[in-house]
């Protein structure tokens, strides 16, 4: 990147037809007004309800396959981004980064900074970019950013993977901030705000202003001046309310204040005119306004984890309205109003004390999505088939023993969840829903395992653990198209030789279970990448295993056998090992020929070769216990064994004797130089 000018990497994009392969499931999630496009090169847009929706229904994984996801749509998520160009100042390496849409930022992400060094606000270079991270530092002072006049996007706390939060210790917005002339995203999560001041209408261009996980009671009203501002995320603070000049916040699409302390809801938010997506989740709500019907573009609302006992009839107004959660309330009824949003795609009831859905539920033409589980439910709804666009129903943990025949046609059912219910069987006509892909039969009383399950040959994910199974029949093949096969808590003890033939399965649980040998066709299912057989009392692991050289991680945990076979260096893309539990006294040295190996645990077992303690110390100290090991002294003559320690294979050295301890210096230096081939850590 040269002075004045950015450097356009030429990376390779994701092809088209990636993202293609993943329209069809697209399509029937997203919201029906805008159905999501493709433009050349693989580059997908998508409104923000769309995006919601798909982050709601945790399909965010989808957002991978996709070169371009506009940042204002998911400003937690953090995009991909590539090295343009890294330089060192000081003793600190800055990298400038394109994102995967295209913009360039600075990346001074978990630095350990507490402020921003001078020579990054004066670089020509730095004063392009138009965003810049800095979270998971220690941050007291914003000096100088405001050089960096190009800025777009500030990110002074982030929630990144699985969630987890990171900021700084700003107790107020630094100054410095409001200086940006083109600011349009700030994210100061994770801070320690107490209070937003009067000068925060100066940031007159913000688009999206997330300011979770604070410490926030209340909010000024300068903020409806921000005439621009689209996304307000305000969860995790100390809200009670929301204040009533928020009515006058056309231009918020998306209100977010999760996780607060919101007991009563104004008769002046429904006049959010402009609003589509509202998340009230985890807060002490009793009770809405009766006004709720006046929400005119509502999308996405979300009320769950509250004290809700019923719902404002005026909410069957809301035409907009396509998801409702009300997961996780006090409802002992589907609310009457409910019924007559006809609009629903998505319907949470979850974990409520509802005893009987009505027939009404019916007349859901559109609905997609329905989750009832954990209710108290008592007879299967038998108006479902009528809902036909059905696509994902969750039933499971009520209090119905049997399944009726009418389930046989809900013919377009993708994922069925029917887990904790009691059956004894499943119906004849369950083999009619040949179109699922996933099926939770999971903690039932299916001692046989159905037969009605082989027709479904389009199922990708089966959950069936805890159900006493003592056998899986040879048909167990037909499910060709199977990734996930959860079989954990049964009573089997043997798998069915056909199994092998399962050549696209990922993921299998079989842990607690009976086993007590290792069963051999499962080191024929060459395909799998993750095995769970913990708990199984198993008493020896053959040297067959040898053979699953694509799995990546392997939990041997609790069982009864005292070694590990030398083949286990066939595993070329191992990365995870746990053998907790067990009578393993040594570690085959074969181990450090796995490459990829980072984790190994190995607690509760009397390990001697090598120890606990140097296990514990991480791979450099098992690479030096194993060639120490091999060296051995004699008076007059050095011998050296000669191991194979290698990652590639290779042996590391072909001697045998040497007679002056001269060579032997030598011996290990060409030792010293070979370790940078080694794996990084063998535990």
């Amino acid at each position: 990147m040269g002075s004045g000018q950015s450097t356009q990497p030429n990376f390779q994009r994701r092809p088209q037809v990636e993202v293609r392969d993943h329209m069809e499931r697209l399509q029937r999630i997203s919201d029906l007004k805008v159905k999501p496009v493709i433009k050349d090169g693989g580059v997908l847009e998508l409104s923000m309800t769309q995006a919601d929706m798909l982050y709601r229904m945790k399909e965010t994984h989808l957002f991978d396959n996709f070169t371009v996801l506009k940042n204002d749509l998911l400003p937690y998520r953090t995009l991909p981004a590539r090295s343009v160009l890294t330089s060192t100042m000081g003793k600190m390496e800055v990298s400038i980064k394109e994102r995967s849409d295209g913009k360039i930022g600075i990346d001074l992400g978990l630095k350990n900074l507490t402020s921003i060094p001078e020579e990054i606000c004066y670089n020509s270079d730095m004063q392009q970019c138009s965003w810049i991270d800095l979270s998971r530092n220690k941050l007291e002072t914003l000096d100088n950013l405001e050089l960096l006049i190009h800025l777009q996007e500030v990110y002074i706390g982030r929630v990144l993977e699985h969630g987890k939060l990171y900021g700084n210790t700003f107790s107020k917005i630094p100054n410095q901030l409001y200086q940006l002339p083109f600011l349009k995203i700030l994210d100061m999560s994770a801070n320690h705000l107490t209070e937003l001041p009067p000068s925060i209408v100066n940031l007159r261009h913000i688009e999206c202003l997330s300011l979770a996980r604070n410490r926030l009671t209340d909010l000024p009203k300068e903020l409806e001046q921000l005439r621009s501002l689209k996304t307000l995320y305000l969860d995790g603070n100390l809200l009670s309310e929301l204040p009533e000049f928020l009515s006058r916040c056309h231009s918020i699409r998306r209100l977010s204040v999760r996780n607060n302390k919101i007991a009563r809801i104004s008769e002046e938010i429904p006049l959010m005119e402009g609003l589509e997506i509202l998340n009230l989740h985890g807060n002490e709500l009793t009770t809405l306004p009766e006004n709720m019907g006046e929400f005119m573009n509502l999308v996405i609302l979300i009320l769950s984890s509250n004290k809700l006992r019923g719902l404002p009839s005026s909410m069957e107004a809301i035409s907009t309205l396509e998801v409702l959660g009300l997961e996780k309330n006090a409802f002992k009824f589907v609310p009457s109003c409910v019924h007559k949003i006809h609009g629903l795609r998505m319907l949470s009831l979850s974990f409520n004390e509802i005893d009987e859905v009505s027939d009404d539920i019916g007349q859901l033409k559109y609905l997609d999505r329905l989750w009832l589980e954990g209710n108290k439910i008592d007879n299967f709804p038998e108006a479902l088939p009528l809902a036909a666009e059905l696509d994902d129903l969750r039933i499971g943990q009520n209090g119905f023993g049997a399944l009726p025949d009418s389930i046989g046609q809900l013919y377009g059912m993708r994922d069925l969840s029917i887990n904790n219910l009691g059956l004894y069987k499943l119906p004849e006509t369950f083999e009619w829903l040949y179109n699922l892909r996933t099926l939770n039969i999971s903690d039932n009383n299916l001692s046989v395992f159905p037969e009605e399950v082989f027709k479904l040959n389009c199922i990708r994910e089966l959950q069936c653990a805890g159900n006493g199974l003592k056998s899986i029949p040879e048909k167990i093949s037909s499910l060709s198209n199977l990734q996930m096969l959860n079989l954990r808590g049964n009573s089997l003890r043997d798998l069915p030789t056909q199994f092998s033939k399962l050549s696209d399965l990922l993921v299998l649980d079989l842990s607690h279970n009976q086993f007590r040998e290792f069963p051999l066709p499962l080191c024929d299912t060459v395909s799998l990448k993750y095995i769970d057989i913990s708990d199984c009392h198993i008493s020896a692991i053959p040297n067959e295993i040898g053979k699953l050289r694509n799995v990546q991680s392997l939990i041997l945990s609790r069982n009864t056998f005292d070694s590990l076979p030398p083949t286990i260096y066939g595993l070329v893309n191992l990365s995870e090992l746990r053998f907790a539990d067990n009578g393993v006294t040594a570690l085959p040295h074969e181990i450090v020929r796995l490459p990829k190996v980072s984790i190994i645990e190995c607690t509760n077992n009397p390990m001697e070769d090598p120890n606990l303690a140097i296990i514990g110390a991480g791979m450099n100290s098992i690479r030096e216990y194993f060639l120490r090991k091999h060296f051995s002294i004699r008076k007059g003559t050095i011998n050296l064994q000669v191991i194979d320690v290698s990652a590639s294979g290779t042996a590391v050295a072909t001697l045998s004797q040497m007679k002056t301890p001269q060579s032997l210096g030598g011996a290990k230096r060409r030792y010293e130089l070979h370790k940078g081939v080694l794996p990084t850590k063998v535990v």
